[in-house]
């Protein structure tokens, strides 16, 4: 088997994609990574908060008004609001307005360290939860709540991976890493499964452990990275929908195993919110997810089932 690779940037991050096939099969290997970075482009272009002419700005543009979306974007916050169902709102795409007062408003490639005092947070907490949002399946027609607006960006590179995972499984064995957030299937070229690290979010570029993976998915969720200084204090990414503001948890970093990239990705949040004891109940009320959960002192806790090697079903 010999292994076909491409990088590209993406979605304000890296991304790698990987088909092992016979020899003679590498020209359609190359067709359906072109066909992947295409994929993603699209998706980015549809659903980034950051670029005024997306789709997903021109809906939080429309706040309190009818909007008839792409059949990607309906699809994309239909799951949004379900994983939000499913985590009893502990993962909320609502939370853009909560982003934006921590100061988190401009791609993250853009924030200074020094950046300037956030935005005013409204008193008393979020107006607004997943909730208000309404879906109209047949007119493909969201509505959102005046004042509100979405951010797709905890769920969306997971969700770009899983589809570029459905492009690619037809030659059986492939790897998509989108910023950690992988999908996988088959075995790697050498016939073992795909290795994949597991950083440790206090030492960037040494890896906790190493697991290894087919047939399914993994993802983290860190408040160790994308963090930055806001009216002189410092602040991450990871909101906590029950109180509108960046997380405070013994978690620093949840790894998760799913069946999807998309649902491991808000499984790990969810973890990570709840803190050790309760996150790791989360996850093993999950039949298809395990995971690992590295505390602010250092120590780890995995779920009952989690080992040095795994397979995903």
């Amino acid at each position: 088997m010999r292994e076909t690779s491409r990088t590209f940037r993406a979605m304000n991050t890296d991304i790698l994609v990987i088909v092992a096939t016979p020899a003679e099969q590498c020209a359609q290997a190359e067709t359906a990574l072109s066909d992947v970075e295409a994929l993603f482009a699209g998706v980015e272009a549809a659903v980034s908060r950051f670029r005024p002419e997306s789709e997903l700005s021109r809906l939080n543009r429309s706040a309190g008004r009818p909007f008839v979306a792409s059949p990607l974007l309906f699809t994309l916050v239909a799951e949004a609001l379900e994983a939000a169902r499913a985590t009893g709102g502990l993962f909320d795409p609502t939370i853009l307005g909560a982003l934006v007062a921590a100061g988190y408003d401009r791609s993250f490639e853009l924030l200074s360290l020094a950046h300037g005092a956030p935005t005013t947070r409204p008193a008393g907490g979020r107006a607004h939860t997943w909730r208000d949002v309404c879906l109209d399946a047949r007119s493909r027609t969201i509505i959102l709540p005046p004042g509100s607006g979405l951010d797709l960006g905890g769920i969306g590179k997971g969700w770009a991976a899983d589809r570029a995972a459905r492009r690619l499984r037809p030659f059986g064995s492939y790897a998509v890493d989108a910023g950690g957030d992988i999908s996988v299937g088959g075995v790697q070229g050498d016939g073992g499964p795909w290795a994949i690290g597991i950083e440790d979010p206090r030492h960037p570029g040494n890896d906790l452990a190493v697991i290894g993976v087919r047939d399914g998915a993994v993802a983290t969720s860190t408040s160790a990275r994308r963090r930055w200084s806001s009216a002189g204090k410092e602040r991450h990414h990871l909101i906590d929908p029950r109180t509108g503001l960046p997380a405070e948890s013994e978690v620093i970093s949840a790894t998760v195993t799913a069946r999807s990239a998309a649902r491991a990705e808000v499984l790990a949040k969810a973890a990570l919110l709840l803190g050790p004891e309760l996150g790791l109940r989360f996850l093993e009320e999950q039949p298809d997810a395990e995971g690992l959960l590295v505390l602010t002192g250092g120590e780890t806790r995995v779920s009952s089932h989690w080992g040095e090697i795994k397979y995903v079903a």
